[in-house]
């Protein structure tokens, strides 16, 4: 019996993108909803599948080609989220499949409508990856594969003024937190010398070494990581975004990406949880009172009160 490994199911999906771009490009006659027929039956097929792949935990694999890719059994979940998730933004699209005809006056009857059905697919790649990612370099190409298609989709009915500032203002932000992020990674690698998160984790472990910059590094990459999932007081560029999109791209935007957004950042907090367990108070430059005796703060309160009731 043949089995289905977690991979083949990315590979499934972006060969069906793949595939309807073409169809879409050199069969000029059909109906262009048809394609998105044809992607929601694929997807529909891969989700299927994905219940008959069974989770293997591989964070311990620190070699090899696969050291940056997990299957584990919160990878699986969300990847069938990604699914689902995109389906239905594709039933949506189905619907609004005329405003956007609308919004390429002047131009073929159909224009448009075939990518606009195959992005939200390699969309769904980019965040089926995304919550496998167990490598800083594999998350950086995952996040950007699904950026980048949101680049388009945002601003895709680009004839109105609305979509287009959206469009702009979310290229703007994104491509700021994503100068965050590769900066945060460079100070990452630079202390440990990895990319993999369980062998950065191995890395700072170790006492010997320069927690100060790993810490660095990682405030920067939780700020981009705030950008991408909206969380304060990073989502200035949410209700701006949200508004000038069209209506299934905010869906998608809402659910899908920040859904992954938290799986990535469960991951990368994992490997700098070590740090306040291993690391003595003394030696953390960021809090100046740690080194202050516990019990002459807990008699401050007590001081205080007893001289107002003295008062």
């Amino acid at each position: 019996m043949t089995t289905i490994t977690a991979p083949e199911l990315e590979i499934a999906v972006l060969v069906l993108g793949m595939a309807i771009l073409l169809v879409e490009a050199f069969a000029t006659k059909i109906d262009k909803r048809v394609l998105a027929f044809v992607a929601i039956a694929g997807l529909a097929l891969v989700l299927v599948a994905s219940f008959f792949v069974a989770p293997s935990a591989s964070t311990s694999q620190t070699t090899g080609f696969w050291s940056f890719y997990t299957a584990d059994r919160l990878s699986m979940f969300f990847k069938q989220f990604s699914l689902v998730t995109t389906i239905f933004v594709l039933i949506l699209m189905i619907d609004y499949a005329p405003v956007v005809r609308a919004s390429f006056p002047g131009t073929a009857p159909q224009a448009g409508l075939g990518e606009f059905f195959a992005l939200p697919i390699f969309t769904c790649v980019g965040l089926m990856y995304l919550v496998s990612a167990i490598d800083f370099v594999f998350i950086f190409v995952s996040l950007e594969l699904v950026t980048i298609s949101f680049y388009v989709l945002v601003s895709f009915t680009r004839r109105n003024p609305i979509t287009l500032e959206a469009g702009t203002k979310y290229l703007v932000l994104s491509a700021l937190s994503t100068g965050f992020l590769v900066y945060g990674i460079a100070w990452i690698f630079g202390v440990t010398g990895q990319t993999n998160l369980q062998q950065i984790a191995d890395v700072l472990a170790n006492p010997a070494t320069d927690r100060n910059a790993a810490l660095l590094g990682m405030v920067l990459v939780l700020v981009a990581l705030g950008f991408k999932i909206a969380a304060v007081p990073f989502q200035i560029w949410v209700p701006d975004v949200y508004q000038g999109a069209p209506t299934p791209v905010t869906a998608y935007l809402s659910v899908g990406s920040k859904a992954a957004g938290f799986i990535v950042l469960l991951r990368v907090l994992e490997p700098f949880l070590i740090l306040p367990r291993r690391w003595d108070s003394r030696n953390w430059p960021m809090f100046p009172f740690s080194s202050l005796d516990i019990p002459k703060v807990e008699i401050l309160p007590t001081t205080i009160s007893a001289g107002g009731q003295n008062g």
